[in-house]
């Protein structure tokens, strides 16, 4: 299976591909999608893929033989092992696609694979104009040195606060289950981060996090700042907490080589509103429906 270059160039909106995520525009090139179906037939896990800093195997594949691809749409399914298994359908089309034709496809390659839950992706370069779909704005932050201030008083390491003080990280994690601030707890207690956690300190309370913090070469080997993990407490809200620890985050990148950050945030959302209003680049969205 290799996809025409031709084919995909009419219908690649957002610079998005399954089993990587986002990629930075000037990396979304069709042979991106060849190499991500050599990956799913070899289990090879690719060089840039953001996923190594977890497990040494990949947790998505692609599911070679279900791909639809004519000039006019691509089709790529996934099957996520994690958990009781997910498929996702990724669809790239100049339009708003068949969703229920995509939904029965879907619970068609559940039942064949054995995933618990399915989810209909698309793309679309504009805000999505529906209430029956989760849609997902795609950033881009560009690196500089003037990303390098010193860090807000306030903004530490975790690994460096008081014992005290870092076993309040727990309570954090409980307060924003949304976040996935829980899953980098349980491995920061043991040991298993790639790098700094950030917290917002206050009366000796971590009142927000973000990390960890690390850097990996993209596809082209351009140096690029991997998504973290980001809350701040309900009740500590609004007082620039979020931000400082994002800037915080966005310095350290800038002072390790980093060039550029690429982010998602939920339409409304409170991360959103933060992305937006620090100047970021919006590189279109996604939407999603479950199966």
């Amino acid at each position: 299976m290799r996809f025409r270059p031709r084919w995909l160039r009419r219908v690649l909106q957002v610079p998005v591909v399954p089993t990587l995520g986002p990629v930075h525009p000037d990396t979304l090139r069709p042979e991106i999608f060849d190499e991500i179906v050599v990956a799913a037939r070899t289990g090879e896990m690719l060089p840039f893929d953001k996923e190594r800093r977890w497990s040494a195997t990949k947790s998505e594949t692609v599911l070679v033989d279900e791909i639809v691809h004519r000039p006019d749409l691509t089709i790529i399914p996934t099957l996520n092992h994690r958990g009781t298994g997910m498929i996702k359908t990724h669809v790239y089309g100049p339009a708003k696609p068949d969703t229920a034709a995509l939904r029965t496809a879907t619970r068609r390659w559940c039942a064949a694979y054995g995933a618990a839950t399915g989810r209909v992706i698309w793309f679309t370069p504009e805000p999505p104009q529906t209430n029956t779909a989760t849609g997902t704005r795609i950033l881009l932050k560009t690196l500089t040195q003037e990303d390098t201030p010193g860090t807000a008083e306030r903004i530490r390491e975790l690994n460096a606060c008081p014992p005290s003080t870092q076993d309040t990280f727990v309570q954090l994690t409980e307060q924003v289950p949304e976040t996935g601030l829980g899953f980098l707890c349980r491995r920061w207690r043991a040991g298993r981060v790639d790098g700094p956690i950030l917290a917002a300190v206050g009366d000796g309370m971590v009142r927000g996090a973000i990390g960890p913090l690390a850097v990996l070469p993209d596809r082209d080997g351009t140096p690029v700042l991997l998504p973290q993990y980001f809350g701040v407490a309900p009740e500590h809200r609004g007082h620039g907490h979020g931000r400082a620890l994002w800037r915080a985050a966005t310095a350290w990148g800038a002072r390790h080589g980093a060039h550029y950050q690429l982010l998602q945030a939920t339409i409304g959302g409170a991360s959103e509103s933060l992305f937006c209003s620090e100047g970021l680049t919006t590189l279109g969205f996604t939407c999603a429906v479950a199966a």
